[in-house]
């Protein structure tokens, strides 16, 4: 009798990439084969946007992509199709929060994207109407980029304030994936920073990570978990670049810290792509 074969689709499928990934996570350090995983699962996307990439290169378009490195660095991939959808999308969902929220006998001309990278969201603030914009970031190169395709009111900052401005220079500030990456310390800082150029009634747009966001750190010890509960807060370091830090808030934490410099206009769950809390403060007069 000959022996039962297993069906072909019930065996453990192994990939080719397999015994590679292994080797390369026993001869190179960690950061190194972190990396090197993130640019294999990109090469796609970069071949596929090589041709429009180099096109746009030699072409008269008013303000062209940031190329493959800079884009990666703010998406989950270099994809141009992503680049442009995620920045639209943010774009919706900040003009319309401001709509919701805004003093119809007040100006909101002077905006600050605070974070802003190579522009996803700025490019897009601008079109949108009459702004007097600026964007600030850790990243020099993105802001080099920045700079140079959409004016010079993009500046490279420190990790740390002060920013390079005066008191109440802006009436708009967007924090769009900042505060949900940061520590509790730095947030304190960075909060006080934000209140000060701010003038008082002046509206800070900001991203949160709702503590149902849990599921995208498996990681997390039970002892964390117990933390975010307790205090309605939680900083995760992650193993590589700042946006793999992840940062949760529940409301009543937003409400009691937050609170103390901005009032709480408008919270929407999930209205930042339907994945980040969206939130509008407006700066207090004695914050």
């Amino acid at each position: 009798m000959r022996p039962v074969q297993p069906s072909v689709s019930k065996l453990p499928r192994i990939s080719a990439a397999e015994p590679l990934k292994r080797l390369a996570k026993t001869l190179l350090p960690e950061p190194v084969w972190r990396w090197l995983g993130r640019e294999v699962k990109d090469l796609p996307f970069r071949l596929r946007d090589f041709g429009p990439d180099l096109r746009e290169r030699w072409s008269r378009r008013a303000v062209p992509l940031p190329p493959a490195r800079l884009r990666r660095r703010v998406g989950l991939t270099s994809s141009r199709e992503e680049f442009l959808a995620v920045g639209s999308q943010m774009s919706e969902a900040i003009l319309g929060a401001l709509e919701v929220h805004r003093r119809p006998a007040e100006s909101y001309r002077r905006w600050l994207d605070f974070g802003c990278g190579s522009g996803r969201l700025a490019r897009f603030l601008a079109a949108a109407g009459e702004r007097d914009l600026h964007g600030v970031d850790v990243d020099r190169a993105a802001i080099r980029w920045a700079r140079r395709h959409l004016g010079p009111g993009f500046v490279a900052t420190s990790a740390r304030p002060p920013l390079p401005f005066p008191a109440a220079a802006f009436d708009v500030v967007c924090a769009i994936s900042v505060f949900t990456h940061l520590d509790e310390a730095m947030q304190v800082a960075w909060l006080r920073e934000l209140r000060r150029i701010l003038r008082p009634g002046g509206l800070l747009i900001a991203s949160t990570h709702h503590e149902d966001l849990q599921w995208t750190r498996p990681d997390l010890t039970d002892e964390e978990r117990a933390q975010l509960a307790a205090e309605g807060f939680l900083f995760a370091p992650g193993k590589g670049r700042f946006n793999d830090n992840s940062t949760f808030h529940t409301l009543p934490y937003l409400q009691r810290q937050w609170g103390q410099l901005f009032t709480l206009g408008l919270y929407t769950r999930r209205g930042l792509g339907g994945y980040q809390d969206l939130a509008v403060w407006e700066a207090k007069e004695n914050g």
